[in-house]
């Protein structure tokens, strides 16, 4: 029972009284009477304990799902950095791989046949044009990056944009990869 209903009971239990014609309480009997109930009552502080400790109980589960939730956000954003770091570093390796091997290609052919050696050219500018967009994607990578870890708004929004066009960026230097494969073969074609 906590003190709000035991003092309406209380009321109710000498309202009943007085109705029943009893004009005054022997202070005796109202002793013996809350000696009676006041061991259902608990301690004075249990109720209000009880509740500041559901509270503290409460909020502290609230605070572990928010750390949890910005654990895995930050873990995410983590995995997401990654993702694109590997495929920046692929782009930048399968063009310049390309481009290593047309060079050795090339050195070759000098020793050979020195007049076909032109005909390399346009297959190696298009795969060093691929190191290049990597090269550049991953610096916007970093611009955007540094943008986002401002506080205004404006600037994240401008490392949103950077963000999205490091991404083409990555995204063209597989393309220009697969276009100089395309000129590649066709100049392997002629030999």
């Amino acid at each position: 029972m906590d003190a709000q209903n035991f003092a309406h009971e209380l009321r109710d239990v000498v309202a009943d009284l007085r109705a029943k014609g009893v004009e005054s309480i022997q202070s005796e009997s109202l002793i013996k009477y809350l000696d009676e109930t006041l061991p259902s009552l608990g301690s004075p502080a249990t109720a209000g304990d009880a509740k500041l400790e559901l509270y503290k109980a409460e909020l502290q589960k609230w605070v572990e799902e928010h750390k949890n939730a910005h654990a895995h956000s930050v873990e995410l954003f983590k995995s997401v950095i990654q993702a694109g770091q590997s495929a920046l570093r692929t782009a930048f390796l399968m063009n310049g791989g390309a481009s290593v091997a047309l060079l050795a290609f090339a050195g070759h052919l000098a020793s050979i046949d020195p007049k076909r050696v032109p005909l390399v050219a346009p297959s190696l500018t298009i795969f060093v044009v691929g190191v290049l967009v990597a090269a550049i994607a991953s610096g916007v990578t970093y611009l955007g990056q540094w943008f986002y870890a401002s506080e205004r708004a404006r600037d994240r929004r401008i490392g949103f944009y950077l963000n999205v066009a490091a991404i083409l960026l990555g995204f063209g230097a597989y393309v220009v990869f697969a276009f100089g494969m395309w000129r590649g073969y066709r100049l392997f074609a002629r030999f």
